[in-house]
C-alpha cells in the first residue's frame, strides 16, 4: 500500500495514482526552445516518417481527443476516461474514473497551472513542473507527452524513431521513454496514432483513443 504524500499546508493526498495521471499529463506540456542535437541512432527511414508528421501538423491550430487511460504503477493503477483539448489559449484536460468516480480538471495556461479533483481539491502552481512536484514529489522527463501522444518527438531534443515495414512511423525513445504505436486512422487528412504506450522503468502508460478532430488554422473545433 503506498504512503501518500503530505505536503505543508495540504490535506493528506487521495488517489495517489489518479494524481500521478494529473501530473504526467501536465509536465508534458511544456516544450523546451533547444536546438535539437543530432539523432541518437541514424534511421533514416524512420525519420523521414516523423519529419513528414511534423511537416502535415504545421497548420494545426486546435486539436482534440478522446478515449480510454491505463496507469500502471509499482503498487497500484488507475483506468479512466480522458478527454483532452488543445487551443492557443491553453489545455482543458477533463479525467473521470470507473463508474464516474474519481477524476477532475486540468487546467494549463501560459502562466498557470490548475488541477481540481472531482472531490473539490485544487492544486495551483505557476507552471506545470512545480505542480508536478507538489502532486507527484518527484520529478520525471515527460515534457514531451503533448507530442508523442499525436505521433511527434518533442521539438529540441534528441529521439530515436522506429518504422515499421511500410515506412511509417512505430515508436521512438526520447526522454528515457520508450513509446510505441499502435493503427493509424485518418482525421481531417492526418493519420493519427488511436493507441499509444509509454513505459519508463516500472511506469506503463496506455491511451486507446476514440475520436480525433483536429483544426487547421483559422478554424474552430
Amino acid at each position: 500500500m503506498p504512503i501518500p504524500i503530505q505536503h505543508p499546508g495540504r490535506p493528506w493526498l487521495r488517489h495517489r495514482s489518479l494524481l500521478w495521471v494529473f501530473a504526467l499529463v501536465a509536465t508534458g506540456l511544456v516544450a523546451s526552445c533547444a536546438t535539437a542535437p543530432p539523432l541518437e541512432r541514424e534511421d533514416v527511414l524512420a525519420s523521414k516518417a516523423f519529419l513528414e508528421r511534423e511537416r502535415q501538423f504545421a497548420g494545426v491550430a486546435e486539436w482534440r481527443f478522446s478515449g480510454r487511460l491505463l496507469l500502471d504503477l509499482p503498487a497500484e493503477s488507475w483506468t479512466g476516461q480522458l478527454s483532452w483539448r488543445s487551443r492557443a489559449d491553453g489545455q482543458v484536460i477533463d479525467l473521470s474514473g470507473a463508474m464516474g468516480r474519481g477524476g477532475g480538471r486540468l487546467l494549463l495556461g501560459q502562466e498557470t497551472a490548475v488541477l481540481i479533483t472531482r472531490d473539490g481539491e485544487r492544486y495551483e502552481a505557476e507552471d506545470p513542473d512545480t505542480l508536478l512536484a507538489q502532486i507527484a514529489g518527484r520529478n520525471l522527463p515527460v515534457r514531451g507527452l503533448e507530442y508523442w501522444v499525436r505521433g511527434l518527438p518533442r521539438p529540441g531534443a534528441g529521439y530515436d524513431p522506429r518504422a515499421d515495414a511500410r515506412g511509417g512511423p512505430a515508436g521512438l525513445i526520447q526522454d528515457g521513454w520508450e513509446i510505441g504505436y499502435g493503427p493509424f486512422e485518418d482525421a481531417g487528412g492526418i493519420a493519427m496514432p488511436m493507441s499509444v504506450e509509454l513505459r519508463r522503468g516500472e511506469i506503463f502508460l496506455r491511451l486507446s483513443i476514440q475520436r480525433w478532430q483536429l483544426a487547421l488554422s483559422g478554424e474552430v473545433l
